[in-house]
């Protein structure tokens, strides 16, 4: 995973450093790219004075010019980061300290950026991009529980089957069958969160196109019916799997017992719940104004 991290940066330098030592024109070349990667965020500074549209996050570019520049060049010279940038060995790990502030600053220009415009756009195209957030929110977090969660179990199933050498196999299998089912009682919570997230995607989406419409008014109430009902669902799988594991305790070589008070979730019901009582509100004045015109 800690590979990953230091992506697409190190990439790049270990390119420029290749190109570097290809020869006299490469050599140029490595020069010109790098000076330009490193302009980058002082040219979209001057475009963005040029068009009058100028905001005080901008100001994170100076510095976001700067970590580029230091960063990729103790990318193309990574002989140097243990020496400038660590007081002992440490075998190559300062380069997750550059990667951590390079993207930190370009994350934190753009989300700033983001909030900046958020202000001077209508409702219509806020809600739109709400909901791409919400989806892409989702899209990502699916796959990265998805991955956490698989690569956990797989790792228990093998550290199982490790310490558990010359054992009946009958008791491995049932073992390993409730390792499955503690993963998927791992990925409940969040698949119900992510769920609802969906849901609400619905709504916004009716929402946008006419606010107290029908079909808004139902995707609210299966918003709000969902919420209670996954809360339930969690609950009642952390008591099923419980009492599963008790019946069968004999039988396992290790056992996951978990004892749940679901604050966070249960503040995401009441407060979905908050939410589609203000909105229902909201419809039962629009429809007494429309009887009284």
């Amino acid at each position: 995973m800690m590979r990953y991290m230091t992506f697409p940066w190190e990439q790049l330098g270990q390119m420029l450093r290749r190109l570097s030592l290809s020869g006299s024109a490469g050599n140029i070349t490595a020069w010109i790219l790098f000076l330009l990667i490193g302009a980058l965020p002082l040219a979209a500074l001057f475009l963005l004075w040029c068009r009058h549209h100028v905001c005080k996050a901008d100001i994170l570019l100076l510095p976001l010019s700067a970590a580029l520049s230091v960063g990729l060049w103790f990318f193309i010279n990574p002989s140097y980061m243990d020496r400038c940038l660590s007081p002992i060995p440490a075998g190559g790990a300062a380069k997750y300290a550059l990667v951590a502030v390079m993207d930190s600053l370009l994350l934190t220009w753009l989300l700033l950026r983001y909030l900046f415009y958020c202000k001077k756009m209508p409702q219509g195209r806020l809600l739109s991009s709400l909901r791409i957030l919400l989806i892409f929110y989702v899209a990502l977090s699916t796959a990265a529980a998805l991955w956490q969660e698989g690569a956990q179990f797989l790792e228990e199933c093998s550290a199982l089957e490790q310490s558990n050498t010359g054992t009946d196999n009958s008791l491995l299998a049932i073992s390993f069958l409730f390792l499955a089912l503690w993963a998927i009682m791992n990925l409940l919570p969040t698949g119900a969160k992510l769920a609802l997230l969906l849901l609400a995607s619905n709504f916004l989406r009716s929402y946008g196109a006419e606010a107290y419409s029908e079909k808004t008014y139902s995707r609210m109430e299966r918003l709000t019916q969902a919420s209670s009902r996954f809360l339930i669902l969690i609950l009642l799988s952390t008591v099923s799997f419980n009492v599963l594991q008790l019946l069968f305790s004999r039988f396992l070589l290790n056992s996951f017992h978990r004892v749940l008070f679901p604050v966070t979730d249960l503040l995401v019901v009441l407060g979905i719940r908050l939410f589609g009582s203000l909105y229902l509100e909201g419809k039962r004045m629009k429809e007494d104004n429309d009887l009284f015109i």
